[in-house]
C-alpha cells in the first residue's frame, strides 16, 4: 500500500513528466470518499475552495470510522469541521478508513478571491479580462467565478487527478508565472471515468490531450469564440487521443487508416453511449466534434454544463 508520506511527496514534488507519459494511472479506493458533495473514487485528487470555507470529508462508507490529517494536526472526522486556511494556495488533506487502513489524499487548492483582479482585468499582472455582468437565461453556472487558483512553475505538475495535472487546464495565452485557473472537480471525474471505460472496455489509450481547458474571458474573446463557453467557467476540454503514434494529433480511433473527423465522431459516438446507460449522473454535459484546420487535428469537445448538449 502506498503510504501517506509517499503521495505527499508525490503531490508537493514537482512532476517532471506528464501523465499521458507515465501511462494509464487505474488506482481505485475499494470505498470511494465524499468530499464537498463529490464522490471520488481515487487515492488522490484535488478540490478547489475559497479561503476559510467548510470543507465536508470523510469515507462514503466506513464501518470503523475515519480520521482526516491536515498538516499536522490529526482529528476525528466527526468531531471538528474542517475549514480551509486563511490564505491561498496549495495544502494536502488526507482521509484513512480506520477499518482497512486506505488512504485518500486530496489536494486542496484555496482560490484567489475575484475580488483581487483589478479595473484592468488583471490578476498579479495576469490578464483575465471580464465576465458577462448578466449570467446566460439566468444559470448559476454563469455567473463569475469566486476565486481563481494560482498556477506556479513549482505547482503546475500537481497531479489533480490519477491522470491529469493542474497546468495542463491552464489557459494558452503567453504569460509568465504566476498564472491563474478556473477548474471544476466535476469536469476531472468525467474525463477520469470516460478514460477508464475506453480503457477497461478495450481501447488502451495512456490518457487524453487537453488541447484547451480554461481560457480566461479576455483569451476566449481574443480567439474568437463565444462569450458563453463553458471553458471560460473551467467546465470544458477540448480533448484528443495520442498514443500511435505520438505525433501531436489524434489517433485513428475507427481503424480506416486515416486520421480526420471520423475519428472526433468515434470517440463521441462513445461518449454518448456511456450518456444513454446513465454513466455520468450530475455530470451530464454537452459533446462536440471537431475536424482539422491549418491549426489543429481532430477533437472533441466534453463539458459538465448540467445539460444535454451535442453539436
Amino acid at each position: 500500500m502506498i503510504t501517506f508520506r509517499a503521495r505527499l511527496i508525490t503531490i508537493l514534488t514537482a512532476l517532471v513528466l506528464s501523465s499521458s507519459a507515465l501511462g494509464w494511472n487505474d488506482d481505485r479506493l475499494s470505498v470511494p470518499v465524499m468530499v464537498n458533495g463529490h464522490i471520488i473514487p481515487y487515492p488522490e485528487f484535488a478540490i478547489f475552495v475559497m479561503p476559510g470555507t467548510p470543507i465536508s470529508a470523510g469515507f462514503v462508507d466506513s464501518g470503523g470510522g475515519a480520521s482526516v490529517r491536515w498538516a499536522n494536526q490529526v482529528m476525528n472526522h466527526s468531531s471538528r469541521q474542517l475549514v480551509a486556511p486563511d490564505n491561498p494556495g496549495l495544502e494536502v488533506l488526507e482521509i484513512t478508513d480506520h477499518a482497512t487502513g486506505e488512504s485518500c489524499v486530496i489536494s486542496v487548492f484555496t482560490m484567489v478571491p475575484a475580488a483581487n483582479v483589478g479595473k484592468n482585468g488583471r490578476l498579479n499582472g495576469y490578464r483575465i479580462g471580464r465576465y458577462p455582468d448578466e449570467p446566460l437565461r439566468g444559470l448559476d453556472i454563469y455567473l463569475p467565478p469566486n476565486g481563481f487558483v494560482e498556477v506556479t512553475s513549482k505547482n503546475r505538475h500537481t497531479k489533480v487527478s490519477p491522470n491529469f495535472t493542474l497546468g495542463e487546464f491552464v489557459s494558452k495565452q503567453e504569460s509568465g508565472y504566476p498564472k491563474y485557473v478556473v477548474l471544476r472537480s466535476s469536469l476531472l471525474l468525467k474525463l477520469e471515468n470516460i478514460l477508464a471505460t475506453l480503457n477497461l472496455q478495450g481501447y488502451p489509450t495512456d490518457g487524453f490531450v487537453i488541447m484547451s481547458g480554461y481560457r480566461t474571458p479576455f483569451y476566449n474573446r481574443a480567439i474568437g469564440n463565444v462569450q458563453y463557453s463553458r471553458h471560460v467557467w473551467g467546465g470544458a476540454a477540448d480533448v484528443f487521443i495520442n498514443n500511435s503514434p505520438i505525433d501531436g494529433k489524434m489517433d485513428d480511433l475507427n481503424k480506416d487508416g486515416k486520421v480526420n473527423r471520423a475519428d472526433a465522431r468515434w470517440l463521441a459516438d462513445f461518449i454518448e453511449n456511456m450518456y444513454e446507460q446513465g454513466s455520468f449522473g450530475p455530470r451530464v454535459g454537452g459533446v462536440g466534434v471537431y475536424g482539422s484546420n491549418s491549426a489543429h487535428g481532430p477533437f472533441v469537445h466534453i463539458d459538465v454544463r448540467g445539460t444535454r448538449a451535442r453539436w
